[in-house]
Parts: structure tokens; C-alpha cells; sequence
């Protein structure tokens, strides 16, 4: 069985007098709004953030299935393979990796550390890497790694989607819903494939919770998404396929910065003097752009007097170490000229 890496993931409190519009401070200069941070990022080194919710069920399908080798998807930054290369691992799985792009002699702080946790990387072009959804493909792509010998001729390969998001992966990002007080109004969470607020709308929506659930796509053009969380809703049994028309969630989706990835000298400056002003980390790729967002919509008077906001911190920091140079030098910051 799988030992669950979780023990107290904290809860805590920002300042909202930190914030930048003096219009969310009540008349006796305590703060209008109640802002709270969910530190899944403290769950665990490897398992990291939400990575440990989408996969436990896999891991545990695999394990009881007796297979002895995970397969996954991701790119060379990704949050996803560096979570199942822990676990792996942790738990005594092989891993593969099929890495989206061409392979470089010079590996970035995550492919690193895929390699040092025993992960084998398989890199494949970009073209193909959008097939990976097709089972003909998939069929093609074992053939190949078989004959490459990253497989042995028999061997048995249990396939995770990228992201982790799958239906057992949904039933696992529910659980997230567990950890997050009754008297919440809203809680935000960043978007990358919509497994883990398609969990956090199915275990809130358990509960009968009034919660509404705000998503931040990391995506540029990710209008796609709400066609996709109201498809993986429907995996799972109790999911209402009308919460959305009950206004229990939504997509914003204006803060992506130029797409997955990109980053601008505004986003750079708001993470290291976000960083500086709560001692929280955040990453460019999904809680940056999320944190961003959510400061905005409370400056812009979005949340209504006295909401309480509580703010998913879904990891993803393993990814920031090969950004950390174009941060600096985007915020105007080089080398560790950090005022």
C-alpha cells in the first residue's frame, strides 16, 4: 500500500493591507476581505502541491493491477513527470517520461532530476507529441520503446494522461475540497489541464458547499477548458452536470501573459515583490499568473465586501529554478541585485 506523504498542509493568512488598493480596508482600517492561502505546495519534497492528489488513485489502480512500470507525458519543465518520478521512485515503480521537444546535451534543474530519480526519457517531436491522445499513436509509440529497448518485449505499461488528469485523478483533486473551511466563499486556483478544479468542484459540490470556484488558465486561449471540466465532471459519480449553470465556478481568463510559459516584466516584478511582501514563492508558469490575477480582481473590487477568499498554492516551484535568471532580468533585478 501506498503511504500518504500528507500530514498537515498549513493554512495561512495574507495581509490584505499589503495589497495595493486602500478602497478593500474597512472604515477602521481592518481589512474588508479574509485572504487565505492553501499550502499544498508543503505537502511533500517530490509529490509536490496538487501533483500528490491526481496521482495517489493511479498509483493504487497500478499497484493492485501489478504493474511495475508507469508511463507519463510532460514537458521539459514539467511539474507532472517530476512528481511521478518521485513516486516512482518512493514507490518502486519504473518511469518513462515521453518529453515533449528535441533532447539537449545540456539538461535543464528538472530533466536533471527526472534522470537522478531513476525517470528514462524518451524525447519526441512536437508534432507527434500532439498525438498522444490517440491510442494508434500510443500502440506505435510502445513498438518504439520496445524496440529501443527503454521496454523488454512483454512488458506491461500502465499510461497516466499528461497532467496526471484522468478520472482517478479527479476523484483524488476532490479530496483538496476536504481541507477547505465551510465558511469559504471563494477559493482560486490556477488551470493547467482542469483535473484539479474539475476535483475541487466535485468534492465541493458533495458537500452542498455555496463555495463558487474560480480557475486562472495558464493557457492563452483556453476558452477550451469549460467544455473539458464539465466533460471530466462527468466521470465521476454525484457530479451535477448543471454546476456550472448554478454558477458554482468559473474561468477567467486574462491572465495567462502571452500564453503557457510566457512571461512579461510585469509578471517578473509582481512575483519577486509579492515574494518579498509575504514570504510566499510562487512559480511564472501557473501560481504567479494566478496570484497576479487574484490581487487584481480584489483591487478592481470584483469580491464583494467581507468575502472570504481562499487561494489553492498548487506547487509547481520545481519548475521555477531553470526560470530564476529570466525572472530577475525581466523585473529589472540581475543577478541577485534584489532590492
Amino acid at each position: 500500500m501506498l503511504s500518504d506523504p500528507i500530514s498537515d498542509i498549513p493554512l495561512q493568512s495574507l495581509d490584505t493591507r499589503l495589497f495595493e488598493n486602500t478602497q478593500i480596508k474597512a472604515s477602521d482600517n481592518r481589512p474588508i476581505l479574509s485572504v487565505s492561502i492553501l499550502r499544498t505546495d508543503k505537502t511533500d519534497p517530490l509529490i509536490s502541491g496538487n501533483k500528490w492528489f491526481k496521482l495517489k488513485y493511479s498509483l493504487l489502480d497500478a499497484q493492485q493491477q501489478g504493474y511495475n512500470t508507469l508511463l507519463s507525458f510532460g514537458g521539459p519543465y514539467s511539474n507532472h513527470l517530476h512528481a511521478l518520478a518521485g513516486a516512482g521512485k518512493q514507490y518502486h515503480f519504473k518511469t518513462i517520461g515521453i518529453i515533449r521537444g528535441e533532447e539537449h546535451c545540456s539538461l535543464n534543474p528538472t530533466l536533471t532530476d527526472l534522470k537522478t530519480l531513476g525517470m528514462q526519457l524518451y524525447y519526441i517531436n512536437r508534432k507527434d507529441y500532439r498525438r498522444k491522445h490517440e491510442p494508434e499513436f500510443i500502440r506505435h509509440l510502445l513498438k518504439r520503446l520496445k524496440t529501443e529497448h527503454y521496454l523488454s518485449s512483454n512488458e506491461a505499461v500502465y499510461l497516466i494522461p499528461e497532467g496526471g488528469t484522468n478520472a482517478l485523478a479527479i476523484k483524488g483533486a476532490s479530496e483538496i475540497a476536504d481541507l477547505i473551511p465551510d465558511n469559504i466563499d471563494y477559493v482560486c486556483v490556477a488551470c493547467g489541464t482542469g483535473g484539479t478544479i474539475a476535483g475541487l468542484i466535485h468534492g465541493l459540490n458533495k458537500r452542498h458547499s455555496h463555495t463558487k470556484v474560480i480557475g486562472f488558465p495558464a493557457l492563452k486561449g483556453a476558452q477550451f477548458l469549460e467544455q473539458e471540466i464539465n466533460k471530466l465532471l462527468k466521470l465521476l459519480p454525484h457530479s451535477a452536470p448543471t454546476v456550472k449553470a448554478q454558477n458554482n465556478w468559473e474561468l477567467v481568463y486574462d491572465y495567462h501573459f502571452g500564453g503557457f510559459g510566457k512571461m512579461t516584466p510585469e509578471l517578473a516584478r509582481f512575483i519577486i515583490e509579492f515574494e518579498q511582501k509575504h514570504s510566499i514563492p510562487l512559480d511564472p508558469v501557473y501560481t504567479g499568473k494566478m496570484m497576479y490575477g487574484i490581487v487584481e480582481l480584489i483591487n478592481n473590487n470584483y469580491f464583494p465586501p467581507h468575502s472570504r477568499i481562499l487561494i489553492i498554492h498548487s506547487g509547481g516551484l520545481q519548475g521555477r529554478r531553470g526560470m530564476e535568471a529570466k525572472i530577475k532580468e525581466l523585473a529589472g533585478y540581475p543577478g541577485d541585485n534584489i532590492p
